[in-house]
């Protein structure tokens, strides 16, 4: 597909032309019924409730689709606002394309969302002090006006002014009160169906990242003010990034129906795991001595807790050499736009352990796979002694676990803390909580 891109500063044209033409005329219709209040709310009413009824039929058909990926099309996601970065280069209305897959180039990171005129205009208005008519984004518009277009459903200057006081409004009221979902604005007596999707909308890219779509002064208010999180409908998601997710759930069938760590991506946060982690997570942050440093993660699988101490400011190393969890792991880490290091080796083999220093090691449920062989227990030991670090967080295994039937050695909990402290440099220990599954956690340090 060939994008025609617009100026950097506007926003993306909509990926299937609009009618202006209709637009307009629906707009008529609509200031001559509110001259009869009544058959102008039953007309609404009417309208609203067979249109929703008909794109129903149309998202059922999306959702059949759908199940192939286990997706709720209609699900409502709560984000980060700062994590919307780029614009989709073209913008996808969620009534028409709700749940679909659509191929092309339209999620190529070329249009940052902070420097369209929009977010540049609210800037300017709401937090330095201009008039909209000083703005960039208000001349184009009344330019565009003037010429006959119909735009942010304004025909003149006067509808224009009116409608940036509007937004003026909406970014105190949000400031002040925060932000509200559409559900929770709603209003009984002007029932209106298909309000519930009317949120700020983005799509999917192929690599996973979340692009803007739709409602940008929605989106903007919300980063100006610091806005934790903000409910989105996503539009439409890239063929590639679709494939990924069906690689995820194939990874599943073949593994008991389930992931080994929770997925940090919003977008798949609904695939389950065997260990939820937010136990181990929350007893791990609680009992850190340092609130930031380097952190290393010995047997990361998919990363999930190198995401989580990464938002915490702490600079993460992986460790990761099965090859089926070091793909996932990088595809990941890349959808997330994470930047810590991944180390494709284990732990045993790495050499240049001896030239970093750590404040905080991760050993969840790791470690006794090193004493199932007389040769990886002497290097486990090698590895111990060559490790720099200030404080470790160890979650031994449940020694009666049958795969550790036949092992070299197979260790007590409370003796394997004595045996890593015996083969480092950590001095005492303590044990700080139990997991969802019944596993101790110990901090050594």
């Amino acid at each position: 597909m060939n994008i025609m891109l617009k100026d950097p500063l506007e926003r993306s044209g909509t990926y299937k032309t609009k009618n202006w033409r209709g637009a307009r005329l629906k707009f008529g219709i609509i200031s001559f019924l509110d001259r009869f209040p009544l058959i102008g709310i039953l007309t609404r009413r009417m309208w609203r409730i067979t249109k929703w009824l008909l794109l129903k039929f149309r998202w059922k058909l999306e959702s059949i689709k759908a199940r192939d990926y286990q997706l709720d099309i209609d699900k409502t996601y709560w984000l980060n606002p700062q994590i919307i970065r780029y614009s989709s280069l073209k913008e996808f209305d969620i009534y028409k394309c709700k749940g679909k897959t659509i191929g092309g180039n339209w999620d190529r990171l070329e249009k940052k969302f902070e420097e369209l005129d929009i977010y540049v205009a609210l800037k300017e208005v709401s937090v330095n002090g201009k008039k909209w008519d000083e703005t960039v984004f208000y001349r184009r518009i009344l330019g565009r006006i003037k010429k006959g277009e119909f735009l942010w459903r304004c025909k003149n200057k006067s509808e224009l002014d009116q409608r940036c006081r509007s937004i003026e409004i909406l970014y105190h009221n949000i400031r002040n009160d925060g932000y509200k979902s559409q559900s929770e604005l709603s209003i009984k007596d002007d029932y209106n169906p298909m309000r519930i999707d009317d949120e700020i909308t983005v799509c999917v890219g192929r690599y996973g990242d979340f692009l803007f779509s739709n409602s940008a002064h929605r989106l903007s208010i919300a980063k100006l003010v610091g806005i934790k999180k903000v409910p989105v409908k996503i539009a439409v998601r890239h063929p590639q990034w679709v494939n990924f997710r069906k690689e995820v759930l194939l990874y599943t069938k073949k593994h008991g129906g389930k992931i080994y760590h929770p997925i940090t991506h919003p977008d798949l946060r609904d695939v389950s795991p065997f260990h939820k982690s937010k136990d181990r997570y929350r007893i791990i942050k609680e009992n850190l001595s340092v609130k930031k440093g380097k952190l290393l993660d010995i047997g990361a699988c998919w990363g999930y807790f190198c995401h989580k101490f990464e938002e915490e400011k702490f600079h993460c190393y992986a460790v990761e050499n099965d090859r089926e969890n070091l793909y996932f792991l990088k595809t990941l880490k890349r959808a997330e736009n994470r930047n810590f290091r991944i180390i494709p080796k284990s732990i045993l083999e790495y050499g240049d352990i001896k030239n970093l220093c750590f404040d905080v090691v991760l050993a969840l449920n790791i470690f006794h796979h090193f004493l199932k062989k007389r040769d990886t227990y002497y290097k486990f030991i090698n590895s111990l002694q060559n490790l720099r670090l200030k404080e470790m967080f160890f979650e031994p295994h449940l020694p009666n676990e049958p795969q550790m039937e036949s092992a070299y050695k197979n260790y007590s909990n409370e003796e394997f803390v004595k045996f890593i402290i015996q083969n480092s440099s950590l001095k005492d220990a303590q044990f700080i909580g139990e997991a969802e599954d019944g596993r101790k956690i110990y901090r050594l340090y």
